[in-house]
């Protein structure tokens, strides 16, 4: 296998991922729009959704089948560990993508007319199907092989998002993105991304993952208000390749980074403004930059924003 080959198929399988929950968020702004228009009508049915999105799930398979496997060889069912690439960014990632998609697809169900349990099953389901049924492609590549470690996220992700539904009909504990350029991509372009939209979902340097929770509902102090939020984040860097730096890149150190900082959770602030909801929600997909305490290779370090 061309190792070369491998990793930029990975990445590219990232991006395909990053891009599906991207256009579900897109789906549930405008949808919401509309809702906001004539908030007195149900807007679809859930058939109408599930086929709308059974039929871009599909198209999106094809496509993919067309571009990146049709050309490679198929061998039988098999798996390939990728586990030690990227210090697991990538996996932190995938499970943040299997999050998301599960949360932004049961809010349109529920515009449907499901009730919120089974709006939240149902997208919990969908966004494990949606997001694993790319191994099988991979699997049955004799090029590349299914990844175990992104199967878990996949499920890990979704599950996150299942699981708080079912014990307290909300989102406690929330999965959000961030981002801050590293000096890395423009080592390696080719891999980490060539402008700023590449290096957005490429560079594995430049991201970060956040656990975010309102601490009033954490932790049931009431006088705090909902809105108040601490985070705690994962990200690293020094990485110009998966699994090592290749030269002249060797002595890069690679480095794990853990981090803490304060953080908003928008949804919960008080307002009746329907728009205002609607940014609230697109805010709450992404870690706002603030003061954060990060700690990596055994050191303490401060940031202004993180």
């Amino acid at each position: 296998m061309d190792k070369a080959k491998a990793m930029l198929r990975r990445v590219q399988k990232h991006i395909l991922l990053r891009a599906f929950t991207v256009w579900l968020l897109t789906i549930s702004i405008n949808s919401n729009g509309q809702h906001l228009q004539d908030s007195s009508k149900q807007q679809f049915k859930t058939w109408q959704l599930l086929a709308a999105e059974g039929l871009v799930y599909s198209g999106s398979m094809l496509a993919l089948n067309e571009v990146w496997y049709k050309d490679y060889p198929r061998s039988s069912f098999h798996w390939f560990n990728d586990n030690h690439e990227w210090l697991q960014v990538d996996k932190v990632g995938h499970t943040y993508a299997g999050y998301q998609i599960a949360y932004q697809n049961a809010w349109l169900l529920e515009k449907t007319g499901l009730s919120r349990q089974k709006a939240s099953l149902l997208s919990t389901a969908m966004s494990v199907a949606a997001m694993s049924s790319i191994e099988l492609f991979d699997g049955y590549s004799a090029q590349w092989g299914a990844s175990s470690g992104d199967l878990i996220a996949n499920i890990s992700g979704a599950a996150f998002f299942g699981i708080q539904e079912l014990i307290w009909e909300s989102q406690i504990f929330r999965l959000k993105y961030g981002y801050k350029a590293s000096p890395y991509a423009s080592k390696r372009p080719e891999v980490l991304g060539e402008d700023v939209l590449q290096r957005l979902i490429k560079d594995y340097n430049a991201q970060s993952y956040w656990l975010s929770f309102s601490l009033n509902k954490a932790t049931g102090m009431d006088k705090i208000p909902p809105w108040i939020a601490l985070a705690f984040g994962y990200s690293a860097g020094g990485m110009l390749g998966g699994s090592e730096n290749p030269e002249p890149f060797n002595d890069v150190k690679r480095y794990r980074q853990f981090l803490f900082s304060p953080d908003i959770d928008w949804q919960r602030i008080p307002t009746n403004n329907k728009y205002l909801k609607v940014l609230f929600r697109m805010l709450n997909i992404i870690k706002i930059p603030m003061p954060a305490v990060g700690l990596a290779n055994d050191r303490i370090r401060w940031y202004w924003w993180q």
